[in-house]
């Protein structure tokens, strides 16, 4: 098949998807109306499930940008949809090896290091899946390889998701959203390219080598190029079964210790990003983090790694000592600076922006804040919601969409997480280190 019929087939098999998905849904809120009944959760619906499906066999950017739209605010997309989407974070079906083989096999040259390999996927994502390996001296690593012909298809998937958003009215008719999807579509083409992540592994091994709490797997450069990355083997536990396990609210108090260590080397890495770093990981997935043995932090995939201006990022310094240390009138005005808030927007509107701050940065008003029970990414949303909707529902500057996607991520990981830290020493240490 030429790549021409396969795109128009992918196109069209996207579209049959969203759009069988965007009738059920309506048709579910239809019913819902003339019954009298609320709105119901939509989780099992036909409509959610047939989504969600539908998005794990494309793979590609139709995949991912299900898995970002489930971790959106429900001034982008209703909850319902949230709920299905968010199972594409952890969820995803693999491809058999009968379709994984050959091309790492391609991908090698006919080179072939490994002792043996594992057939059945350890994990699968929307760009690939990685496998455990034996190099021939007997090391074990993990081999990530990627899924064919997905370049082709990332424009195509884009303009497609976000028209059938745009006729289920899930975004606002009115919004301008091309420089974000222009955005998503730049930073997808740079996952899909193997290269680069590897450099990122490299970059982030020496900017954080003097860091006895993180561990960036050891990449064998001689095996990886833009289709495969072959990686140390760490033993350690996926954070998100970690946190099952261990976290809020039933962490027994021989391991509280371990959760805040794990908790606070989290908000460390995340204000080192932003604050002294070039790059930030942009992707929140628990899933790109594991816990070892002995209580250190693992770092996993690089891919969705964005590099942050010197502007944005004294922005958000300033930003930040304006809601620790300022006024109500600092914090608007470094909101009018950033473009989060514009000359014509309401009282209301920056009334909104204040309060919004406000919740986010309560972590940071006391020596010491618990994340266990504390509801803040619900009381959040709120916040969200109500400076969106005085905002008329403006889409936020293009260059803070990944930045924030990772601020929230690690928010909500270190609810589920619940760990006691000294929050506001570590985002005061990492301003003032700069």
């Amino acid at each position: 098949m030429n790549k021409d019929n396969h795109a128009r087939r992918r196109a069209f098999s996207l579209i049959r998807t969203l759009g069988s998905t965007a009738v059920r849904a309506g048709s579910e809120k239809i019913k819902r109306t003339l019954s009298g009944t609320p709105a119901q959760d939509i989780l099992e619906s036909a409509a959610a499930l047939r989504l969600a499906r539908g998005l794990d066999e494309l793979k590609g950017a139709a995949m991912k940008m299900g898995q970002m739209l489930s971790l959106a605010d429900d001034t982008v997309i209703p909850k319902a949809w949230r709920d299905a989407l968010s199972r594409l974070q952890s969820d995803a079906s693999a491809r058999p090896w009968s379709e994984i083989q050959p091309l790492i096999s391609t991908a090698l040259n006919a080179q072939w290091p490994f002792a043996d390999i594992e057939e059945t996927a350890i994990h699968a994502a929307s760009i690939g899946q990685v496998h455990k390996a034996t190099l021939l001296d007997g090391t074990p690593v993990a081999v990530k390889v990627r899924y064919p012909g997905l370049e082709a298809s990332v424009r195509s998937d884009l303009e497609n998701i976000r028209r059938v958003l745009l006729i289920a009215n899930v975004l606002p008719a009115k919004a301008n959203y091309d420089e974000l999807f222009a955005r998503v579509e730049n930073l997808f083409l740079q996952e899909l390219n193997f290269e680069k992540e590897k450099d990122f592994y490299l970059y982030y091994a020496e900017k954080l080598k003097n860091n006895s709490n993180i561990v960036i797997p050891r990449i064998y450069t001689e095996f990886s190029n833009e289709s495969l990355l072959v990686s140390e083997w760490i033993v350690g536990e996926n954070l998100k079964d970690w946190m099952t396990r261990i976290g809020a609210p039933h962490v027994s108090s021989e391991l509280e210790k371990t959760r805040d260590a794990i908790g606070h080397t989290l908000l460390d890495l995340l204000f080192f990003e932003i604050f002294e770093n070039s790059y930030i990981q942009s992707d929140p997935n628990p899933a790109n983090f594991l816990v070892t043995p002995e209580g250190k932090l693992c770092l996993l995939d690089f891919g969705a790694t964005e590099q942050l201006s010197t502007q944005l990022r004294d922005n958000y310094k300033r930003l930040s000592q304006a809601c620790l240390l300022g006024s109500k009138l600092d914090v608007v005005r470094v909101g009018e600076e950033m473009n989060l808030l514009l000359p014509d927007d309401s009282q209301e509107a920056r009334d909104s922006f204040v309060q919004m701050m406000a919740v986010t940065c309560e972590p940071f008003a006391h020596n010491y804040f618990s994340w266990n029970g504390c509801q803040l990414t619900n009381r959040l949303k709120d916040k969200i919601l109500s400076y969106a909707k005085a905002t008329l529902l403006r889409p936020p500057p293009a260059e803070l969409m990944f930045l924030n996607r990772r601020i929230l991520g690690t928010q909500m990981i270190l609810e589920n997480l619940g760990p006691t830290i000294f929050a506001r020493k570590v985002v005061m240490d990492r301003i003032s280190a700069t």
